[in-house]
């Protein structure tokens, strides 16, 4: 058996800080022992099985996951640990590791402090991130994974001052963590594999010096008793979904022109805002907007139609590199950009319904670029509970207006005994076929993916 750990950032994080934090650590643990402690040990045992409803009815994914958490707390502060054994045993028998969390706790009047990888969770957008970048998530298995499950930690000191029910929150990551994709021959990967005669290969990105990237993030935070929330947000980030950058070499073999596809991020500052505002007892409006100063977009010098109609023959790429402009750059721009959702939520004969839009922006657009101008989706949720609460259903649901695609979820979860669940479910993909030049994200991508899921939790 092999054990895969993937902690790079958590490894960064302690050989710049490491000293630091251990004394820190010690100190806090050999604080006097008047102060009252209480350490407890708990977790959870996850069987996951997805199956194909379509094509061959492969199975999709068949995990097994093992969750331990360690808390220990006293009067000043606490200590945090939690940490993924996941064997996917329809591929192999290999357990990754997964630290998800690992921090410590400091509390002083109206101040907390934690110091360590946490989960920093902000926003209100349901089927999209917004403000909600600073955590990464893990999408190598998509959709096949419980969104609380998706977050995989973020290494950050994390500073919250209160005023009264107000509070200003500050956020300094050391090392960019992008979120984790997945890898090319996977089949999740979100690209389409580009047909003609050019081989393509896809790289991930090259990481830059720790601090180089060091993010900043500050939200200040309304708790309104007169029915407003409201979240005002300043930050130096990374957005931590790619752009492809395009370069070009030779395969000196072969004599072959071959195109890279290279994971590209940009630093940038941002700011943002989330609000929810209660319009009646059972009805909320609910908003959320972050622009971004610079944000890479992949730009091609001829048009998709040229590139779609030249990629079939030999001779029609010949033709089309003898116009094709060749750079340096990648064929990447920076550009401002704005992501905003508007949104309602209401209970409905014990319903809990809700629906946002969502629209993509970019500023500044020129032609050449790759992505839309604009680009619109929405979302759908609606969730019950039957049978004195044990029983939970919900279904949700995410359309891409422009490009007629969709995702469907449908799934209930019944509580058979006190830590026991057992969930049964669908995820559907379809919608209009796309070029592989298209440039935003598409569910049709994924149309052959539509599974069901099995899923049974142990909590102890």
């Amino acid at each position: 058996m092999r054990i895969n750990i993937q902690n790079r950032s958590l490894f960064l994080f302690f050989k710049y800080f490491g000293l630091p934090i251990f004394i820190c650590f010690h100190f806090f643990f050999a604080t006097v022992q008047s102060a009252g402690a209480q350490t407890s040990l708990n977790g959870m045992y996850q069987n996951y099985n997805a199956l194909q409803t379509a094509g061959n009815n492969e199975i999709i994914t068949a995990r097994n996951r093992l969750r331990l958490q360690m808390q220990h707390t006293r009067s000043f502060g606490g200590f945090r640990g939690e940490t993924d054994l996941i064997q996917r045993y329809n591929k192999s028998t290999d357990i990754e590791i997964r630290l998800r969390e690992l921090y410590i706790d400091w509390f002083f009047g109206d101040y907390d402090l934690r110091i360590g990888k946490q989960k920093i969770i902000w926003g209100r957008a349901t089927g999209g991130f917004i403000t909600d970048i600073l955590t990464p998530v893990d999408l190598r298995e998509f959709l096949t994974q419980d969104p609380e499950d998706l977050r995989i930690g973020l290494t950050a000191i994390n500073l919250t001052r209160y005023y009264g029910s107000n509070f200003l929150q500050i956020v300094l990551s050391p090392v960019f963590e992008p979120d984790l994709l997945p890898e090319p021959d996977s089949r999740w990967f979100p690209i389409q594999m580009i047909p003609g005669p050019i081989p393509v290969t896809y790289k991930g990105t090259e990481r830059s010096t720790p601090l180089k990237d060091a993010g900043l993030a500050l939200r200040y935070g309304i708790r309104s008793p007169s029915r407003l929330d409201l979240d005002l947000m300043l930050l130096r980030w990374t957005h931590p979904m790619p752009t492809y950058g395009i370069t070009f070499s030779i395969l000196t073999v072969q004599d072959i022109l071959r195109a890279n596809l290279n994971e590209s991020y940009q630093h940038s500052w941002m700011g943002g805002l989330s609000a929810s505002f209660q319009l009646y007892e059972d009805l909320f409006l609910t908003g959320e907007a972050l622009f971004v100063k610079d944000r890479l977009f992949t730009y091609l010098p001829v048009s998709v139609e040229r590139l779609e109609n030249a990629l079939t023959t030999p001779n029609g790429v010949f033709q089309l590199l003898q116009d094709f402009e060749f750079r340096d750059d990648g064929y990447l721009v920076n550009k401002p950009w704005l992501n905003s959702m508007i949104g309602v939520e209401t209970n409905w004969h014990n319903t809990t319904i809700g629906a946002q839009f969502f629209v993509e922006g970019i500023l500044n657009y020129e032609e050449k670029i790759l992505p839309q101008r604009i680009f619109p989706y929405v979302t759908f949720l609606a969730t019950r509970n039957f049978a004195q609460d044990r029983l939970r259903v919900l279904t949700l649901t995410r359309y891409n207006i422009y490009a007629e695609d969709f995702w469907f979820q449908l799934q209930g979860t019944y509580e058979a005994a006190d830590g026991l669940e057992i969930s049964l479910g669908t995820n559907l993909f379809g919608g209009d076929p796309v070029t592989p030049f298209y440039g935003h994200f598409s569910f049709n991508r994924f149309r052959e993916n539509s599974f069901i899921f099995t899923r049974i939790a142990f909590y102890f």
